[in-house]
């Protein structure tokens, strides 16, 4: 499983956190690739990661930022970061570009201010490996809107492929999916600047690729799987913090 997470100047207190959340995972085959948008302390940016193997991390920082605050015009919690993300999806495609259709490697992607559980990624693959046919899966979560309340769990039906009948779009977290590699190499996060100038739906980064995915899901007729397994937290917005609305494993 080919983790990956974007970088783009937050407190190194969040970032420590995630990294913890990541060293705790029950499920140890992974790799992290995590880029930087330019993190202007090259020296601390480096640091954050020295509890990591070197063998399953690969590390880069932009030389220039892609997004920071409003630098395109929009807000950093729309744009989501993408060419920091982009660029850790090309890496890992790069890595395991010899792999074929027979592989199975997985993306997961981890946000610099959310964290997950200790289970998280041993739930991702189990979905894979209970459902074979499954090329797109995601977990439930505790996360905040913009004031610092949190946004209800969703629940599902349990055990049934193809469980989620709205858009995905506003009702994925984007710490917690995971897809397979082969099926959608290539795919990104759309820039503000990559939209068509008639576009009329939303330009939230994972909004719009989560769209795309479900389009192409829907069109190919592949299988999806959304777990009620709450296994991320994303427990501070745009500066506002909020308490937890369930029971998470959370590390102080």
């Amino acid at each position: 499983m080919a983790s990956y997470m974007r970088k783009n100047g937050k407190s190194p207190n969040y970032i420590k956190k995630s990294v913890k959340s990541i060293l705790a995972q029950s499920y140890t085959n992974w790799e992290l690739f995590v880029t930087g948008d330019n993190y202007e302390n090259e020296r601390e940016f480096s640091s954050l990661f020295t509890s990591i193997s070197s063998s399953k991390l690969f590390l880069h920082n932009l030389p220039e930022a892609g997004e920071r605050d409003n630098l395109t015009g929009i807000e950093l919690w729309q744009s989501g970061g993408a060419s920091a993300m982009n660029d850790a999806l090309q890496r890992a495609e790069q890595h395991h570009s010899t792999c074929g259709s027979k592989c199975n490697i997985y993306v997961a992607h981890l946000d610099d201010d959310d964290i997950w559980s200790v289970e998280h990624l041993s739930e991702l693959l189990s979905v894979f490996t209970r459902y074979p046919s499954v090329v797109f899966t995601w977990t439930k979560g505790y996360f905040c809107h913009s004031e610092g309340n949190p946004y209800p769990p969703t629940m599902v039906p349990q055990d049934t492929v193809n469980n989620w009948l709205k858009p995905f779009g506003g009702n994925i977290l984007h710490s917690s999916y995971a897809w397979n590699m082969t099926v959608f190499r290539g795919f990104r996060y759309r820039r503000l600047w990559d939209f068509p100038p008639n576009f009329q739906d939303s330009k939230t980064t994972d909004y719009d690729l989560f769209e795309v995915v479900r389009a192409y899901i829907t069109a190919k007729k592949l299988d999806y799987y959304h777990s009620n397994r709450a296994t991320i937290e994303h427990l501070v917005e745009m500066g506002n913090s909020c308490t937890k609305n369930g029971s998470l494993w959370y590390p102080e």
